[in-house]
């Protein structure tokens, strides 16, 4: 299967993953997309579907790290903006 290929067809799981939670009431996140990712990757059969699915995975994996670094650094600018916290007083 050729690199687009693969790459189009990894889009294509990644929205059957958000419509299959959407479908049950639940929550769209990086966590449950993996989740939910890996529950179609375990019962694939195809090849290429396969692949496409541990793309989309890797791709959401990597998103969320990155998010959550950024989050972290938010975190850490706002703190230094307040300066100490008056919790650390005895």
């Amino acid at each position: 299967m050729k690199n687009n290929d693969l790459k189009r067809l990894a889009d294509v799981v990644l929205g059957e993953a958000v419509v299959a939670l959407l479908s049950i009431d639940d929550g769209i996140s990086a966590d449950s997309v993996a989740r939910q990712l890996r529950a179609m990757g375990s019962s694939e059969t195809t090849k290429d579907r396969r692949e496409a699915i541990a793309l989309a995975l890797g791709e959401v994996q990597t998103e969320f790290i990155q998010s959550r670094e950024g989050l972290d650094a938010a975190v850490l600018a706002l703190g230094a903006l307040n300066g100490p916290s008056s919790s650390t007083k005895k």
